[in-house]
């Protein structure tokens, strides 16, 4: 029940506060972890255009889809880690030279595109963030996990770093900004549940005695709680802007302030090796990073606003505004590997490095998933009304299923990752082992979803 099971495996570099900080590895890092979700990725698109034409939530179609994208993830991130950038390079090139061959996808002269005010993109990355943290909170307690891939205890930008940043990514892309103190009256509403599991996990937690690395939130806080916080304070925040253009202003001056403070000495002092006497120190790192996660969680809201400001877009308009994306991903991969060499990349305190890394991350995976399911429309695209708009066909099963249940998914994963540690002993399996377990894990996490996405069943 809960978002991570602690790995006492992380990669430890708390010896010396500078490693990392001003270093060629966390460029290097940083876009060596945003190539490891590309088998994922490759897996919806892949899923989308083979498949599209089957029936819609059929368990044929699932089945078929977990193949594309369950058993890649499970062997690329574990046994067969050492190939997948080649895997993702290949897999890429074909399905880029077979949608030239084909024509597959071509606009028809003057279509509209729907985005709506949750576009099919939104809900990708949603999917992604799941289904990608889904394998890794598993797959990280077994030795064929890769070390590179585990999270930093100070600066870094691993694979799993990546986590936290997406899921308060994913959340405001759905959020809305706070225009008055009546809005915030509905926060209970969507605080409440984070909290309650944030408190859940740390009372279980404590009752069976099971290990909590402390270096990632602090004692007694955990990625619920975070999350929860997060939302709270960021629509808090959100009342000082008038409009939903001045959310950008808000979380860049909320960002560089919160980049000051951990320069001044509050960065040095949540990375040493400091007493966790009394509830501030014990938990230095989760609320050092809060204000951090808010200006993510701000930049998120904005993006969503300025990305749906119309409902149907020309292909013309598309264009423009994807254009304007990649120039702002751009942007953000330099701000981020130049980071990497002054104020460091770390998710431990969300610093301005780690927030333009995940920012960049997200904005690029927006583009690419904007390519293929928005203006290549793989799948065979069904125009509707007169032909003057398309819309995007059926979204994979698999992720429609994340979609309908996300954080019923995302409970069950941490619920049998739990289960396995105790009764598998998973650092003990070997290569074929791991491969198993995590491909039953997996399918047992999308399968359960699956069915209550049939049966039109929504928790959470």
């Amino acid at each position: 029940m809960e978002v991570e099971i602690p790995n006492p495996l992380i990669t430890d570099d708390s010896d010396d506060s500078s490693v990392n900080l001003k270093s060629w590895s966390s460029v290097t890092e940083s876009v060596h972890s945003f190539l490891a979700i590309w088998p994922t990725l490759l897996g919806f698109i892949l899923s989308r255009l083979l498949f599209g034409h089957l029936p819609q939530h059929s368990t044929q179609r699932f089945l078929l889809e977990f193949i594309l994208i369950g058993f890649p993830s499970v062997i690329l991130i574990t046994v067969g880690s050492d190939y997948s950038v080649m895997y993702s390079l290949v897999v890429t090139i074909v399905t880029l030279a077979y949608l030239y061959a084909n024509g597959e996808g071509d606009p028809s002269p003057k279509p509209k595109y729907e985005v709506g005010k949750r576009p099919i993109v939104f809900t990708l990355m949603r999917a992604t963030a799941y289904s990608g943290t889904c394998a890794a909170i598993l797959a990280v307690d077994f030795p064929s996990y890769p070390t590179e891939y585990r999270k930093s205890r100070t600066f870094g930008a691993s694979a799993m770093d990546m986590g936290i940043g997406l899921f308060v990514v994913t959340m405001g892309l759905v959020s809305n900004r706070a225009k008055d103190f009546g809005d915030l009256r509905k926060l209970p509403r969507s605080v409440v549940p984070l909290l309650v599991l944030g408190l859940a996990r740390t009372i279980v937690i404590t009752a069976i005695h099971y290990h909590q690395d402390e270096a990632e939130y602090g004692k007694h806080l955990n990625a619920f709680f975070i999350l929860g916080f997060t939302k709270l304070m960021g629509s808090c925040y959100s009342l000082l802007a008038k409009s939903d253009g001045q959310l950008l202003t808000l979380a860049l001056g909320l960002l560089f302030l919160h980049e000051l403070v951990l320069q001044l000495g509050l960065s040095q002092f949540v990375m040493s090796g400091a007493p966790r006497n009394g509830f501030l120190r014990a938990n230095r790192e989760g609320l050092s990073s809060l204000h951090g996660c808010v200006a993510l969680y701000l930049l998120s809201i904005y993006l969503s606003k300025w990305y749906t400001a119309l409902d149907y877009l020309s292909y013309k308009q598309l264009t423009t505004k994807l254009k304007k994306l990649l120039v702002a991903a751009v942007l953000c991969w330099l701000l981020a590997f130049s980071s990497a060499f002054l104020t460091g990349i770390s998710r431990v305190t969300f610093s301005f490095g780690y927030v333009s890394w995940m920012f960049a991350v997200c904005l690029s995976l927006i583009l690419i998933y904007a390519f293929f399911f928005e203006l290549k429309q793989v799948g065979n695209p069904r125009p509707i009304g007169d032909g003057d708009k398309l819309t995007s066909q059926s979204l994979p099963t698999f992720v429609e299923s994340l979609n309908m249940n996300g954080l019923t998914h995302f409970m069950l994963s941490n619920f049998l990752t739990g289960l396995v540690n105790l009764a598998l002993k998973p650092e003990n399996r070997d290569d074929i082992e791991s491969v198993v377990i995590l491909s039953v894990y997996m399918f047992v996490c999308a399968g359960v979803v699956f069915v209550m996405l049939k049966k039109r069943i929504r928790l959470a």
